[in-house]
């Protein structure tokens, strides 16, 4: 675990050398909040603009130890961003109901992210609350992550990328303990001499996943790795004014517990 951590800090700050100018793309992740997979990045949907909104629906394709068949979650989205630099975020999690043995599997969580409104780097600060197997106007359990995120602008083989790191801590209920939650994740442009910014390759590593009790791969006690393809669609001429994006995605990829994920976002700013 410690020898990945250290491999994946050391390629992000290579490709950090050379800086690039292109307009990143500013999508949600699982939890709702701007960002790769599981890893928030440190910008906000809209920084160039003083109102926007994305709404989103993602799906992982799981076969849990406890169950017989692959099933699925839905996860439903809707994120706003305020000022250039505030951030709200909410994601409805539907599991299947034999999840973690709960009656009501269902997840609520809002996130909200600040991104500093100084230097040339972006960095935030963000805070999710999550409301787990949420049912009957409670829930049986509940956590809230804090962390830290900087992005930056990168360069692989003349390829613009954006690398993000974060560290944070998440505080479950009645559960006292001091592991650090840390994620690192890459959003690189892949052929763009021929797809323009089209394609994005994706991949983020944390010992944390969109919420405390995911549907698929847990990385409590270790780290998932998740990757998969982003699809800007925005590029297309007619579409430009928009946000429209679409995710395939494998979550824990390298291990027996992996699951296919897809996804889509889309929004605008006004």
């Amino acid at each position: 675990m410690k020898k990945l951590i250290v491999l994946l800090f050391v390629l992000g700050t290579v490709f950090s050398l050379n800086a690039q100018t292109s307009q990143p793309l500013n999508a949600m992740g699982l939890n709702g909040a701007t960002g790769i997979y599981v890893v928030p990045t440190a910008r906000i949907a809209y920084s160039d603009a003083d109102m926007g909104f994305n709404v989103g629906y993602h799906t992982n394709f799981f076969k849990p130890a406890n169950a017989g068949k692959t099933d699925a979650n839905h996860l439903l989205q809707i994120n706003f961003s305020f000022l250039r630099m505030i951030e709200l975020s909410g994601t409805f999690d539907i599991q299947p109901e034999y999840t973690y043995g709960a009656s009501e599997p269902n997840d609520f969580m809002i996130g909200a992210k600040f991104q500093l409104p100084f230097g040339s780097i972006p960095i935030a600060l963000g805070a999710n609350y999550q409301a787990l197997n949420f049912g009957d106007d409670y829930a049986d359990t509940t956590a809230f992550q804090i962390y830290t995120a900087i992005t930056y602008r990168s360069d692989l083989f003349g390829w613009p990328a954006d690398t993000t790191l974060v560290v944070g801590h998440t505080f479950r209920e009645d559960q006292n303990h001091s592991n650090i939650d840390f994620g690192m994740g890459f959003d690189l442009i892949i052929f763009p001499s021929v797809t323009g910014n089209f394609v994005h390759f994706l991949m983020d590593f944390a010992n944390f996943s969109y919420s405390d009790q995911p549907w698929g791969a847990n990385a409590l006690g270790r780290g998932v790795l998740n990757t998969g393809l982003r699809l800007d669609l925005s590029q297309i001429p007619n579409l430009n004014r928009f946000t429209f994006v679409l995710d395939v995605l494998l979550i824990d990829a390298f291990d027996t517990s992996r699951s296919f994920g897809m996804g889509v976002c889309f929004g605008g700013s006004f």
